[in-house]
């Protein structure tokens, strides 16, 4: 093969493959942040997970596609560029598939989300043994996000008057108190957090579905001048090629 013009392609393919393969785990990355968004703060349900899982699918196959088109270019082999031609394309399709879908179904995981919310927070204030598992669900939310009760600390009284938010609804407090002390001024001077979980858990929910999104289009894009440029090189050797035969 000669010429700067093909042997630049060639490269620039190769250089190209390796973006796909760092994408491909960026892709994976941001799936399984949104996946790990879901399932934490799912109520310990398991609902909207699907197209996260098939997102994950989708990296890895694009690192296996980036790795054979690496090899396509480097072989020169114009069979090998257009069958990863034809991959990036499924590829693309699956990527707008799981897009659209994502974007249809997340209203409804997100209302689904907040009635898991709803009923967990409900056997959170149970002081039965079984109900523990909500109770630190609870705290570990209120905890992380900073927040009280579904809409507000309020949530907590609603049906039993005489029930205090949790000890997960303070601020860190670094004194050295011990913990009952610190719940006791925290509770009577109203220092726990004014703000419900509710809507800081679908905020955080629907950024990182929106990361998954803006990832794949973004991603769509530099597929679609992978395909370009294994098809000009693939072209352009087939050309030199026939030009070596009439020669």
């Amino acid at each position: 093969m000669e010429g700067c013009g093909m042997n630049c392609i060639k490269y620039l393919l190769v250089v190209f493959n390796g973006l796909f393969m760092i994408f491909g785990i960026v892709i994976i990355t941001t799936a399984c942040v949104d996946l790990g968004m879901l399932k934490g703060f799912a109520g310990m349900e398991t609902t909207g997970h699907e197209t996260d899982a098939v997102l994950i699918a989708i990296g890895v196959f694009i690192i296996v596609v980036a790795a054979f088109g690496c090899f396509g270019a480097w072989k020169e082999s114009p069979k090998l560029l257009y069958i990863y031609a034809g991959c990036l394309i499924v590829i693309i399709l699956l990527e707008l598939s799981v897009g659209i879908a994502s974007a249809a179904l997340r209203p409804q995981i997100e209302g689904t989300m907040k009635t898991h919310l709803r009923t967990s927070f409900i056997k959170n204030k149970s002081t039965r043994e079984e109900d523990s598992v909500y109770r630190e669900f609870w705290d570990r939310i209120q905890n992380n996000l900073e927040c009280c009760g579904v809409t507000g600390p309020e949530n907590y009284g609603a049906s039993e008057p005489r029930l205090k938010p949790s000890f997960s609804c303070c601020p860190p407090d670094n004194s050295d108190q011990v913990d009952e002390i610190k719940r006791s001024d925290c509770l009577s001077m109203e220092k726990y957090y004014k703000v419900g979980c509710e809507d800081k858990v679908l905020s955080a929910v629907h950024s990182a579905g929106l990361s998954v999104i803006v990832c794949g289009i973004l991603f769509c894009f530099l597929e679609v001048a992978g395909i370009v440029l294994a098809l000009w090189l693939a072209q352009s050797i087939k050309s030199e090629g026939k030009s070596r035969e009439t020669a």
